[in-house]
């Protein structure tokens, strides 16, 4: 079944990990430690230079991060996402002043930008990807980069240190790994001291162990890589069946039939179909 918004595969290896799973309670550094070995030994993708940011937070899932980063900036910054982007972000700064933004042109002095990459509308990187980040570091545009689907993208390559507007980079392990999706298992790495809530409740000691203790449990022992590995050579077969334009997202194909206008987020043209149902090994 096709199946709109973004959900993670459904897979017989991931339940039965969760069902061997006991709650370790580890440290923050502990977890922190564990994200950025995570993020950083991929062989499909590369990011360099989140040895820069040296705070590191668990948060419930990204979503908790665009609410800190709209209270951050929302009273001095117009909060600005391109086109497509997760549609959150709108819903979360309905009471601030909030723009959709279509092309790199339209970033100018005074905004506060969230972007996913690879993109959320269509599976990779935004168009001018670079360009964007460079004018943001022109402009003193603080920069919120999500890296949401990162446990389920390959080909990609970053060097954050090229552009220093990335004052946030974010993920978590929703869609990387069934079970996990309730969980909110999130980290937010940030290159200063961000003083708010996220970093008081991980001072005090008031984060989900939890949820914490579930993603060492998985991260240990499946890659950022895995779901490609796994299940690359079926999504390429789903694509195939369903003409759907590949996307560099193991969970998304892409097409511009209009049959699929039901599945339109927005942007003229578009339709991105989530098909991780087609990939699950269970019934």
């Amino acid at each position: 079944m096709l199946i709109k918004g973004a959900r993670p595969i459904c897979n017989s290896d991931i339940l039965d990990w969760h069902q061997q799973h006991h709650d370790s309670r580890p440290t923050l550094a502990q977890y922190i430690s564990c994200w950025r070995r995570w993020l950083t030994a991929s062989q499909d993708k590369k990011i360099q230079g989140l040895d820069s940011f040296d705070h590191g937070d668990f948060t419930q899932g990204t979503s908790q991060c665009f609410d800190h980063f709209a209270l951050r900036y929302g009273r001095t910054h117009k909060l600005s996402a391109f086109l497509g982007d997760f549609q959150y972000h709108a819903c979360v700064s309905r009471h601030l002043d909030f723009q959709y933004l279509h092309a790199p042109d339209d970033l100018d002095r005074g905004h506060a930008l969230i972007m996913s990459w690879p993109f959320s509308e269509h599976g990779r990187p935004l168009d001018r990807f670079a360009d964007i980040l460079d004018r943001c570091n022109l402009l003193d545009i603080p920069v919120l980069l999500d890296l949401a689907y990162w446990g389920i993208s390959r080909d990609l390559s970053i060097d954050l240190d090229l552009y220093p507007c990335i004052t946030q980079v974010v993920s978590s392990l929703s869609k990387s790994f069934f079970t996990l999706e309730n969980h909110r298992v999130g980290v937010r790495f940030s290159r200063a001291y961000l003083d708010d809530g996220i970093s008081m409740q991980n001072e005090v000691g008031m984060q989900n162990f939890y949820s914490m203790s579930l993603g060492v449990h998985f991260m240990d022992a499946f890659s950022c890589d895995w779901n490609w590995r796994t299940h690359g050579s079926r999504y390429r077969e789903v694509c195939a069946e369903f003409d759907l334009d590949a996307t560099q997202v193991v969970i998304f194909g892409l097409s511009q039939d209009p049959k699929y206008l039901e599945f339109s987020r927005g942007f003229p043209g578009n339709y991105r179909l989530c098909i991780s149902n087609l990939l699950s090994d269970l019934t």
